[in-house]
């Protein structure tokens, strides 16, 4: 009898064993699983944080229009479209200010030869106007001396001798009001 009790508390202690090994591989494997899971999400969240980078790039690269901070050849702050930079300002200054601006960034204020350039980037102006590189000196001309030939200007007194630009055109205003301005330069 004694054999049997002593077979019996080993037995006893084997199979409390067995149940306590099981339990422990059932949580490792229940451990490796939530591991794999974990693995698979961050794996997802990198995939698709390098598709959304690599689709700003695309962008970036393809767009007519950009003002993404990284685009090639032009600073933060300006807008990218074709082969310019455009930088649509948010201080006010009289139009001698802002063309000194615009000159310390080697850049000039806005100017256009036709509508095919003004009518895209009326999309960006709020309802202020802007000052651009039109001044009246014996007949509206440009900062590079050309003549206006794109578009009519609206002026209501003579002493309105510079040019300003809103998504309703063209428009004259005396030189020393304060308006926001847009330069331009090419892109590097």
């Amino acid at each position: 009898m004694t054999d049997n009790l002593i077979y019996s508390e080993l037995a006893l202690s084997t199979a409390s064993q067995a149940q306590n090994d099981c339990r422990w591989q059932q949580k490792a494997s229940s451990s490796r699983s939530r591991l794999s899971y974990v693995a698979i999400a961050l794996g997802l969240l990198c995939a698709i944080l390098v598709s959304l980078l690599l689709f700003q790039w695309i962008l970036c690269r393809g767009s007519k229009f950009s003002t993404c901070a990284g685009c090639p050849g032009c600073p933060d702050l300006w807008m990218w479209y074709g082969d310019h930079c455009y930088y649509f300002s948010v201080e006010k200054k009289n139009w001698n200010s802002s063309l000194e601006f615009c000159l310390a960034k080697d850049a000039h204020l806005l100017m256009f030869k036709d509508n095919q350039e003004m009518f895209p980037l009326q999309n960006f102006l709020s309802q202020d106007f802007y000052w651009i590189g039109l001044r009246n000196n014996s007949g509206w001309r440009w900062e590079d001396g050309s003549v206006l030939n794109a578009s009519r200007i609206l002026a209501n007194s003579l002493v309105q001798k510079c040019g300003t630009i809103s998504r309703g055109g063209l428009q004259a205003s005396s030189c020393e009001v304060a308006l926001p301005w847009v330069c331009k330069k090419v892109r590097h």
